[in-house]
């Protein structure tokens, strides 16, 4: 099998953390929210069990991390995804779990950024058959899907983005960069870069500041011209260093900004430290994610 593959350990791992009901939810899998070079990007919406859909609830848009295409066409499917999608259901929300498209070794940044865009305007849109809110929405992003989905919920502060929670995430694809083409330190580095590459990207593609800006969330928050929705961040101690720089600096900016702003550290956590590291701090930080979520999106 590709190196590339799903594994049967990401497909089965879970979050580890759970409460009642999330085994009785109600998913409708597999709706076609964007079709692109004749690739059909899916998602899989999970509502509340014995859901009265007569009532639109608030929903929570999960944008998933970055890799090569052969991992990621059905992200969806991890089971880190359907497990989160689950916890939210259970806790009186409805989750999207969609795929995007791979960057592609950063080749393909702007083509994922827009798939982002158009899943969220495919859910307003679709609303009504959806039995969604439109005006109270959700993103829950991590890792190198988070200047991305940062980008679509910072953007003129979209007023329906009521709630943004952010997991270990790349706030700044410069930091993305850097940790995908700068060299190594070990082996082991090495290796887990490689992992995220396709087999045929040897050296990164060129972007302008002005790029990089673009798909900054520090800049975004310079610039804002209006509030944006409250923000969860978790922060995994034991992360990549690019990565926690960047996450750093955003922190430091939206306290600056006086933004309206939650930060939780998990200090032994790994990047992906709500699938990987069973113990008290990843469910606190789990717990507090949600009562988060159900706050902003359900007063």
């Amino acid at each position: 099998m590709n190196k590339h593959h799903r594994t049967e350990e990401e497909t089965l791992r879970q979050v580890v953390y759970s409460i009642p009901g999330m085994e009785h939810t109600q998913v409708r899998k597999d709706i076609t929210y964007k079709t692109i070079d004749a690739i059909d990007l899916h998602m899989d919406v999970y509502y509340p069990a014995r859901y009265q859909r007569h009532t639109p609830l608030p929903a929570v848009i999960f944008i998933h991390g970055d890799g090569p295409t052969s991992r990621l066409q059905d992200a969806k499917e991890d089971g880190q995804y359907t497990s989160w999608g689950k916890l939210v259901a259970a806790s009186g929300l409805i989750a999207i779990i969609a795929n995007h498209r791979s960057t592609e070794g950063l080749t393909n940044v702007v083509g994922a950024a827009n798939d982002v865009d158009d899943l969220i305007s495919y859910v307003r849109e679709q609303s009504h058959t959806l039995n969604i809110n439109p005006d109270a929405l959700g993103i829950w992003t991590c890792s190198a899907g988070a200047y991305i989905a940062l980008r679509a919920a910072l953007y003129e502060a979209a007023p329906f983005v009521r709630a943004i929670a952010c997991y270990y995430g790349f706030t700044e694809l410069k930091a993305y960069y850097a940790g995908l083409y700068n060299t190594p330190e070990s082996a082991e580095e090495e290796e887990e870069i490689t992992e995220l590459l396709p087999d045929e990207c040897i050296s990164g593609p060129t972007f302008s500041d002005d790029d990089f800006d673009e798909f900054s969330a520090t800049e975004m928050l310079l610039h804002r011209t209006s509030e944006p929705a409250p923000i969860f961040i978790a922060r995994a101690g034991l992360d990549y260093p690019e990565l926690n720089e960047a996450l750093d600096r955003f922190i430091a900016e939206a306290i600056k900004q006086n933004t309206m702003l939650t930060v939780m550290n998990h200090p032994s956590g790994q990047h992906g430290f709500d699938v990987e590291d069973r113990d008290v701090r990843s469910e606190e930080i789990i717990a507090a994610t949600l009562d988060f979520l159900q706050t902003h999106l359900l007063q």
